[in-house]
This record gives C-alpha cells, structure tokens and sequence, in this order.
C-alpha cells in the first residue's frame, strides 16, 4: 500500500510541519525554565546560586533532554488517537521522565547549584506550557489543513456510517495531512447528497459519483483513494484497487474486519500466516484503588468549595422556573447497577423525562439559565455527589438510560465494564450532539488505555473545552 502522505512537495511539508514543531518545543521549554529564572531572581527578590549565562547552558541543555524524551514517547509520530488524547498523555509522561533524566544527569556531572524552588516551578510548568503552545500550534495547523495548502487531498469510497466515521476522524486529525474533499459511492441515488457532522457545521461534504469519477480525480487534484467498503466482496475492493493503479492514484483500504475488529487488534503470525486478534485488556487493582481513592478526595474538595457556586445555581434555577433544582433519572452505572444520576434542572418541567436530547441551545425545552448552564457544563455539578457515593467516576463512559441499555449488543455491553464518568472523550469532542450509543469507539478507546495519566488528561482536555464552550449544549 502506499504511503498516504508520500507524494511530492507534500512530503517534504509534513517533514516541515514536524520540524517546526520541534522548534516551537524546543523554544517554550527554554522559555519557561527561562521564566521560572526571572520569577525567582526578580518577584521574589533572592539572588540566584548561578549566573544567568550557567543557567541558560543548563536550560538549552533541560529543553534538548525534553526534545529527546517527547520523540522517544512517540509525541511525534504523524498518527492520531481520539481527540489527541494520547499526545497530551505523552506530554505529561515526557514530563515526569524528562524531569527525572535532568535530575540524575545533573547530579551525576555535577552541574552548579541550584534554586530548588525555581526547578520544582520549571518542571512543573513545562508540560503545562508545551499543551499550551500545542494547542496553539494545533489552531494554526486546523488554519493550514482547512484551506488545503500543502494537504493530501483524498476521496472516501463509500459513503455508509464507515467512510463517514473515517472521514469524520480526517477532518480532526489534521496532523495526518490529507484533507478529505468528498464521497465516491456505488450508490447512484446517493449522487449529490450532502454530508454533515453535529459539531461541524461548517464542514459539509458531498457525494460526488461512482466509481467513473475515477478518471476525474486527477485533474480536481486528489492523491488518494479511502475505499470504506468493508461490506463488500474481495472481488469488489480487488477490482477498486486496480481501477485506483491504473489511473496512478494512491488507495487504502478499510478491512472487511473493521467492524468486528472497533477494539485495539494486534498482528502476528503463525507459519508466515499474518493473523489478527484482540488485544487483551488488564485492569491493575492498583489503578482502581488509586482511581477510587482520587474520585473521592476531588468529590469531597469540590463539593466544599464548590457549595456557595451550588447554593447559588440552586436559587437562580428556583428563581427562572417553576419545578425542582435538581433532575434526577435512572442511570445504568458498573456492571448493569441502576443508580440516581443527578444534574442541574435545564429544562422546563413538562419536558418528557426520557425524552430526546437537545440538538441547540435554541431549544424551546431549556430554560433561561439552563442554556448558560448546558453551554459551560456547570449542569454536571451535582454529580459529584454520584462520585463520592461511589455511583461514578471522575472520568468514564457516558452513563445510559435503562431503555437504551436493554438493546446494547456484546460490544456495547462493554461500556458496563468500568464506572460512568462525569466526563470522557465523547463528552469531550466535537460530536457530543449526536446519541452516546453511536460513538462506542470513544469508550471502547478509554476501556483499552485507561491509566492514571489518561483520565488526567481528559480532565486537563475537559477543562478547556468548557472554557471554549466545546462540546456542550
């Protein structure tokens, strides 16, 4: 198969994007132990063990350990997880093992003293820097990535819920570098129709044609071919991949075990056979029980420092409707458990109990206040009294209601086997509008990487998007 991002001037760009990237790293880890510098010699008055000129010599030398330690992580790597969530984990694990590295080596070759307050600010403001800069940096490539400078430009074949999903992921992973510009499909009655996505307004695609447009995908400037078939007969795709040679263009091609295979597989042989199987998941009591132990501290500190902004809430919801403060439903929680799922009430009390979630904030179903209350989140408060019952985690999948459970298959069922969360990465992305149960990628993704250093960076990624108002209604 070709290499999807291989051809011409486009190489050499995705070389330069990661070069750049390397630059602006190397720059904001300089800039922050350069800060930490400045903080303890000017706000806090203290004169410096070392000279500005050894302590620069030691932070060129901090930013190239970091350098090292985020490539070895695979921060660098042009492959995408959901929501990026596996380069903010890799941020943060690159910081407490560059950290360690700068430690030992600087003791080991015996650099000049140092302040120990400006180091312990150093390293802890790094990490938080570098996802700043990121995200920065991630702003100006969406920028580049949108108007198509310097992308791969693809066509997805087939246009059922696969090449949607592959085309959704595309086009919020601009670090791939290919740039999807429509569909293909077998389908003539799907010729013309227009595909969106709910939190992507502003990125609609459409079908183009068949398998004729072929012989058009060179002069509209496309490099690649995704053929999203996995329904199809090997004959079909077969047939697909020799039209995509003969016509010089580049192909991929879902496998015909994506659906069976949603989970993380793994390849390895038997006899020189390549076989496919799934990875096995393994849950450390130790993760649990810290998990646990960190669930309740946060649930406990929140909910004291929280309750004047709680009591508050409370008398503006009594004061914009009629009805109870808190909305209270039946949620399915671990291993099948129904619990009491509690959150700020949003809408007015004749809305249906059960009934569908608001796709706006215009909906005529929420209330004045409920509609800041949705946009920042804030209606999820009071689940910090599910989390320190024990009804909830911090982090997790998305909590169903009973009715939805009951249809769930195998694969869904999955989600029952880790605590709901307050939030998770559907919450997270940009496709929260659409119904939990149509993204079980999402949770299956969470269930296979769980870790202490994951659900710290959705926290951090939660954090953000409600500060930006992402990912709520």
């Amino acid at each position: 198969m070709s290499n999807l991002s291989s051809s011409g001037m486009r190489k050499y760009f995705g070389t330069a994007i990661t070069a750049i990237q390397l630059g602006f790293d190397f720059f904001t880890v300089v800039a922050t132990y350069l800060v930490a510098y400045a903080l303890y010699v000017g706000a806090l008055s203290r004169s410096s063990p070392q000279s500005l000129s050894e302590f620069l010599f030691f932070t060129v030398f901090s930013a190239t350990i970091y350098l090292i330690v985020l490539d070895r992580v695979g921060v660098y790597r042009r492959e995408i997880s959901l929501l990026n969530i596996r380069e903010i984990r890799g941020i943060f694990r690159a910081g407490i093992y560059a950290s360690a590295a700068i430690l030992s080596i600087s003791f080991y070759i015996r650099f000049t003293s140092f302040s120990r307050l400006t180091l312990t600010f150093a390293m802890i403001a790094t990490p938080i820097a570098l996802l700043i800069q990121r995200q920065i940096f991630y702003r100006i490539h969406i920028l580049f990535h949108t108007r198509g400078w310097s992308e791969t430009r693809v066509v997805i074949y087939g246009v059922g819920t696969i090449g949607q999903h592959l085309c959704r992921r595309l086009l919020e992973s601009p670090a791939l570098g290919l740039l999807p510009i429509g569909f293909l499909d077998d389908d003539a009655s799907q010729i013309g129709a227009t595909i969106s996505w709910p939190g992507m307004t502003n990125r609609k695609l459409s079908v183009l044609g068949g398998e004729a447009w072929l012989t058009e995908a060179r002069k509209s400037g496309i490099g690649t071919v995704l053929i999203a078939l996995p329904g199809a007969s090997f004959e079909r795709n077969q047939r697909l991949v020799e039209r995509c040679v003969e016509l010089g263009l580049d192909y991929a091609i879902v496998p015909n075990t994506y659906e069976s295979f949603i989970q993380s597989v793994e390849l390895f042989e038997i006899g020189g056979i390549p076989v496919l199987r799934r990875r096995k998941r393994t849950v450390s009591f130790y993760y649990l029980g810290a998990k646990r132990l960190a669930d309740f501290i946060v649930a406990t500190v929140g909910i004291l420092l929280l309750s004047p902004l709680i009591l508050l809430f409370w008398i503006l919801i009594r004061l914009d409707s009629p009805g109870p403060v808190i909305f209270k439903q039946k949620r399915v929680g671990l291993r099948g458990k129904e619990f009491s799922f509690y959150k700020f009430r949003t809408m007015r009390v004749d809305a249906p109990k059960y009934g569908y979630t608001p796709q706006s904030s215009d909906d005529p179903r929420i209330t004045r206040v409920g509609k800041w209350l949705r946009r920042t989140s804030l209606d999820e408060l009071p689940q910090l009294f599910n989390v320190f019952r024990g009804d909830m985690s911090l982090v997790g999948p998305r909590p169903e209601m009973p009715f939805i459970v009951e249809k769930y298959s195998a694969l869904e069922r999955q989600r029952l086997d880790a605590k709901p969360g307050i939030t998770g990465l559907w919450q997270i992305s940009t496709f929260r509008g659409a119904p939990i149960h149509d993204h079980i990628e999402y949770d299956l993704f969470y269930l296979e990487n769980r870790s202490l250093l994951l659900d710290f960076a959705i926290g951090i990624k939660t954090v953000t998007s409600a500060i930006r108002g992402v990912g709520a209604i």
